[in-house]
């Protein structure tokens, strides 16, 4: 059992958050009326300071290439990821308060914490992270909650009807929504020989050599811990070599709540759980295999093969998620048997007409120059 969920039950639990909200709103409204709001300042997180990534570091870089002269202030675990024109501050510390609290414009990619504030004299563009998720999020999922957001954006960065649609009954957001995609997936557009080549050297691909990215999500019984991998990955591997005559390599990328896929004993599997960016693994992959993860609403984009791979359907729907469709009838390929995944391996040219189906399915939107688009947004608001 997952020990926080006996903490949350119990009134010390329940003190401490009451505590965090009075204090973080009271630092909040000090700091915006000690400093106010710096004219050029735009603060960034991804995944709560988790890492220089995502659709809000796209951004960043097309706002530094717009406005050199825009303060650009990222929250971080690691100052080094970020680029040398990017002020660093520790997430969820009295620096980040203060620079939230005191920053024109604020882009994010996360719902933000319960005790959050916004002003009047700040804007709020929200991009989140899956425009083309499976699993209900926020008011969706649980409408007796407290969400802050959706009455705080005054952007939210969609790159699919389905997506605009989310921000609406998820967020409760009834704003405006620029649908020209997520920036985070230009980079999938653009396709960038060179770009691509680059990232199979710091990978270590060898020339030739096809690459599996196996991406599941997490459960809620283990979140932390490893994500055990759900089918014989060496196994699959071999079907590959069988069916395409090329050689194989597999990359396992857990989910960010967990720490690594487990259980995948092989030479051709390596872990990149820790890889900053999903899309670079994306470009180097000429197969998806995942389960309930937004990677594959991204993957589409490149027209090459996708699998969903489920099954644990029924349990996981169950006990963790409620989806905002039937999995069973859309029109992604999709396996609740290994035995029906190693068929689909054997022919995986047969299923990249899917991507297709799959894009109309969600009403995407995507252009190729979404950072630019959102950038050009924030530049029109600062000083």
């Amino acid at each position: 059992m997952n020990p926080w969920r006996i903490l949350k039950i119990k009134p010390l639990y329940r003190a401490l958050m009451k505590a965090r909200w009075v204090g973080g709103r009271c630092t909040m409204r000090l700091c915006h009326a000690l400093w106010g709001v710096k004219g050029k300042r735009v603060f960034f997180s991804s995944f709560i300071g988790r890492d220089y990534s995502d659709s809000p570091a796209r951004i960043c870089e097309a706002l530094h290439a717009l406005r050199p002269d825009a303060e650009l202030v990222w929250q971080l675990r690691r100052p080094e990821d970020a680029p040398d024109y990017v002020r660093v501050v520790r997430p969820r510390s009295l620096s980040a308060l203060w620079a939230i609290s005191t920053s024109r414009c604020l882009v994010d990619n996360f719902n933000r914490q319960h005790y959050m504030l916004k002003f009047d004299d700040q804007k709020y563009v929200q991009t989140w992270h899956g425009d083309r998720g499976f699993k209900k999020m926020l008011f969706d999922m649980e409408d007796g909650q407290f969400f802050p957001d959706g009455g705080q954006m005054d952007l939210a960065v969609s790159g699919s009807d389905f997506g605009t649609k989310n921000y609406r009954s998820a967020f409760r957001y009834a704003g405006e929504v620029m649908q020209t995609g997520m920036p985070r997936n230009d980079a999938l557009l653009a396709k960038d020989p060179g770009a691509i080549a680059a990232i199979r050297r710091r990978l270590g691909l060898a020339a030739g050599e096809r690459v599996l990215l196996y991406a599941p999500t997490f459960r809620d019984g283990n979140m932390g811990d490893a994500q055990p991998a759900g089918f014989d990955i060496a196994r699959a591997l071999d079907v590959l070599e069988a069916a395409t005559g090329a050689r194989w390599r597999c990359l396992t990328r857990a989910h960010s709540q967990n720490a690594r896929v487990a259980g995948a004993q092989d030479a051709r599997v390596r872990d990149v759980t820790d890889w900053p960016e999903t899309a670079e693994l994306l470009l180097c992959t000429d197969l998806l295999i995942t389960d309930y993860s937004s990677t594959a609403g991204d993957y589409v984009l490149l027209d090459r093969p996708v699998i969903l791979y489920q099954p644990d359907l029924d349990a996981f729907v169950d006990s963790n998620r409620q989806m905002y469709f039937d999995l069973r009838s859309c029109p992604y390929p999709r396996a609740e048997t290994q035995a029906r995944l190693m068929e689909l391996l054997d022919d995986i040219d047969a299923l990249i007409p899917a991507c297709a189906e799959v894009r109309r399915f969600y009403g995407v939107t995507e252009t190729g120059h979404a950072a630019r688009d959102v950038a050009e947004w924030i530049a029109g608001i600062l000083e």
